[in-house]
């Protein structure tokens, strides 16, 4: 149903410690922009290639290979065959068609909204190598498994960022809940109201007591004549922050492990280490990262 994309945007917006670290993956593999060599000829080519590729579209490539894993782009030609411009494509309004006897994609569909196909129209364009003047590039690595779509180098940890998120909705509501597990109300003569009743009144107390988020805080319990008006909490356990506490930390060494973080400072964590200085922790972790999992990300963008 099209709804993987969404799954992953989501849960970039919805887990900060997913947003932060491909928030700053991004800016490292992006690092001062694409650079130039061999003398005259390099500066030739590099001003070529900046009136072709300019940085802002360069940039929007990156983070879709990181949080997406895969990036698209439309190559348009001058009417004289030659390169005019490279230009980024959001990699979610882009569908590969059926492959064809080869195993070739030969053309990719695009649409704004997948979801809403009729307001929407897919438009077709031929693969790059495929003709015409307006043509599609999707660079996408090979993953097991998976013949038209790729997937984040993440992807095993996208559980996580989504437990991250429910953690994040359990404390805004406990909070705006006064926190509380939640109540029960016992309502005196409440087994000679109507159905009717029992409904509006319901409705009202959640009016006067609850906001829209919290409609489902409190249990009613209709009563006999003898029983007061009564409100009785639900019961709490003592150490369910320590659980959540656990549970934060686990989503958050999990997450790290998915991203391939070589220390937790490189995305705004405290860590205990053998360095003097955290200066220094970075300085080396950023070393290592760069060595072990930005370069190879940087290649992959450059050969495409």
């Amino acid at each position: 149903n099209n709804e993987f994309y969404q799954y992953i945007i989501d849960r970039h917006n919805g887990s900060p410690t997913n947003a932060s670290i491909n928030n700053s993956y991004a800016s490292l593999i992006y690092g001062r922009g694409l650079s130039y060599s061999n003398g005259v000829r390099g500066v030739n080519d590099w001003a070529r290639i900046q009136s072709i590729l300019r940085p802002k579209d360069l940039r929007k490539m990156i983070i879709d290979s990181q949080v997406y894993g895969e990036f698209a782009f439309q190559i348009i030609e001058t009417k004289g065959k030659e390169l005019s411009s490279i230009q980024h494509l959001p990699k979610q309004f882009i569908v590969p068609s059926i492959e064809n006897e080869e195993g070739e994609i030969e053309s990719y569909w695009f649409s704004k909204d997948w979801s809403k196909i009729g307001q929407n129209k897919p438009e077709e364009f031929p693969a790059f190598g495929g003709g015409g003047s307006i043509q599609v590039y999707v660079a996408k690595p090979y993953v097991v498994g998976a013949k038209y779509f790729g997937q984040p180098d993440y992807f095993a940890g996208l559980q996580y960022a989504e437990l991250e998120e429910e953690i994040s909705n359990l404390n805004i509501n406990s909070v705006r809940n006064g926190l509380s597990a939640g109540y029960i109300v016992n309502i005196p003569g409440g087994t000679s109201y109507t159905p009717e009743q029992k409904d509006q009144l319901e409705r009202k107390i959640k009016e006067r007591l609850t906001g829209s988020t919290n409609a489902s805080q409190f249990i009613l319990s209709f009563n006999g004549m003898d029983v007061e008006i009564t409100i009785t909490p639900f019961p709490t356990n003592e150490n369910i922050h320590k659980q959540w506490e656990t549970l934060n930390k686990t989503v958050t060494e999990k997450l790290m492990t998915a991203h391939r973080v070589i220390s937790p400072s490189l995305v705004g964590l405290s860590s205990a280490s053998g360095f003097s200085s955290v200066a220094e922790e970075l300085d080396m972790s950023e070393k290592q990262l760069i060595k072990r999992v930005i370069r190879p990300k940087q290649d992959f963008i450059l050969e495409a």
